[in-house]
């Protein structure tokens, strides 16, 4: 009886030995009953990135692109040096020029006679009646848009005196040639010498050019003051004239374009 009660402590002190022990919480840990009753915490969305395709326009949206043109590029023509030697002439030795200018515009009758110094200008009108007459006036002095008139067998007679009078001029009613300084200034680089001449018992340059409107024009220009005496313009197989007769250079000064009834 007393080995069977010892023998009964001594299995209940092994079997309380072998039960397996609770492990103590760890501080802040959730026990496991409440870990599986809590609510899952909700992570983010990760945020991506949304690319969309590229919209392309309709086909009556579009617009054709012209394809690229090529450009022209114009080679500069250069003046030969004998013809820029020649025209500058103008510049560097003529002061003044009179001349008596027809062709045909004047049905090739040389009437009136130009005075040119700079910008001023005087013409000296052609007058084939030689009686006098009431407001007639013989010379235009274009600066002033004055007439005057100075032929005292043209201008004066026992009854009239047209010496003593100022005729306004309407110098835009008047037509008036090109002077030879004008067409030489006109004269392009690309224009050719075709050799030397004789006009009025001057020696020239004969030159061509075609101006901008694709004509052909031949000048005579003389050699030592760089200024046409013959001008001829070809236009449609027809030739059209300017020339220049009696040249006087360098002969005139300001007090002949002063006019005297001013």
């Amino acid at each position: 009886m007393k080995t069977s009660w010892v023998i009964g402590i001594l299995l209940m002190l092994f079997l309380a030995a072998c039960a397996p022990q609770a492990m103590p919480a760890k501080k802040g840990a959730v026990p496991l009953e409440e870990a599986e009753t809590a609510p899952a915490m909700e992570k983010e969305p990760a945020q991506t990135e949304v690319r969309t395709a590229p919209t392309r326009p309709l086909p009556s949206e579009r617009v054709q692109t012209p394809p690229p043109t090529e450009v022209q590029v114009e080679s500069k023509v250069t003046m030969s040096p004998a013809l820029r030697d020649l025209l500058k002439r103008a510049d560097e030795k003529l002061s003044s020029l009179q001349y008596l200018y027809g062709g045909t515009d004047t049905n090739n009758l040389f009437l009136n006679t130009y005075l040119v110094k700079g910008t001023k200008m005087r013409i000296k009108l052609y007058e084939e009646d030689y009686y006098v007459r009431e407001g007639y006036y013989d010379n235009v002095y274009l600066d002033s848009a004055v007439g005057c008139c100075e032929e005292s067998s043209r201008c004066k007679s026992h009854n009239i005196n047209n010496m003593d009078k100022k005729f306004d001029v309407d110098a835009s009613m008047l037509k008036i040639p090109k002077t030879p300084y004008q067409w030489v200034k006109e004269v392009p680089a690309s224009a050719q010498i075709i050799g030397p001449q004789t006009v009025n018992s001057r020696s020239v340059t004969f030159t061509k050019y075609t101006d901008a409107s694709g004509q052909e024009v031949q000048m005579w220009i003389d050699d030592t003051y760089g200024v046409p005496h013959k001008v001829v313009e070809v236009k449609n197989g027809n030739e059209i004239k300017h020339q220049f007769n009696d040249m006087v250079f360098n002969s005139l000064k300001d007090a002949d374009f002063v006019a005297p009834c001013a």
